[in-house]
Order: structure tokens, then C-alpha cells, then sequence
């Protein structure tokens, strides 16, 4: 059943199917910085950077000023340095994460982000 402006219309089980394919969803993305775990303590920093993203981050759509974007570079940061630097590197990155100081960094003119690779 279809509500619409306070009147209730039936539809069939054509109609309903007509309307689902006419309704895209958007596609899911994967996260490459997720894969290629090598101990339990990246499965969980992933899990967590997974969590965050289905969850949070994709209310929020696109408002890191960098590319990757804050959380792909924590989960970056953590594979590459591990816990203890990964997450003081992470840390910095998020007090960075302003755009105030846009000539220290290159631009991604495709994507129209800072670069701060990890």
C-alpha cells in the first residue's frame, strides 16, 4: 500500500516490482584498506574501520578534506606503523583535518581533496 498526500492507493504485485526496478540502489563499496589482514590486531582495527563507515561515516557522505579520508588513513596508518604509531599518526591527522593550511599539501584535482598519504 502506497500513501500519498493522506490518500491510501493498492497496488498490484506488478506495479510494486515495476517500482523496485525503477529504484536503483546505490552500489556497495568495498574497502580495499579492510582487506589483507595479517594478525587478529589488524581483523580488529578493520572490523572497527568497517563498522564506522557502514554506520557513521555514510551519514555524514563526504566532508573529510583529504583523500583517503580520515578513517581510511587510521586503518592505513595501523597496518603500515602499527598500533601505537598508526594511532598517534592517526591522532595528528585528525587535528589536521580542517583545510585551514591548504598550501602544504597537493591537490587531487580529480577528486578535488588535499593528498596526506600515510
Amino acid at each position: 500500500m502506497l500513501l500519498c498526500l493522506n490518500q491510501a492507493i493498492a497496488q498490484s504485485k506488478d506495479e510494486i516490482s515495476l517500482h523496485r526496478n525503477v529504484i536503483q540502489q546505490a552500489p556497495k563499496r568495498v574497502y580495499k584498506e579492510a582487506k589483507g589482514n595479517k594478525n587478529e590486531v589488524e581483523y580488529v582495527f578493520s572490523g572497527l574501520f568497517l563498522f564506522y563507515k557502514t554506520f557513521f561515516s555514510s551519514q555524514d557522505l563526504t566532508v573529510c578534506t583529504f583523500t583517503p579520508s580520515c578513517s581510511e588513513y587510521g586503518i592505513l596508518s595501523v597496518k603500515k606503523y602499527g598500533v601505537v604509531m598508526g594511532g598517534i599518526r592517526t591522532m595528528d591527522r585528525l587535528t589536521r583535518c580542517n583545510g585551514l593550511s591548504p598550501m602544504k599539501y597537493e591537490i587531487d584535482i580529480k577528486a578535488k581533496l588535499l593528498i596526506d598519504k600515510p
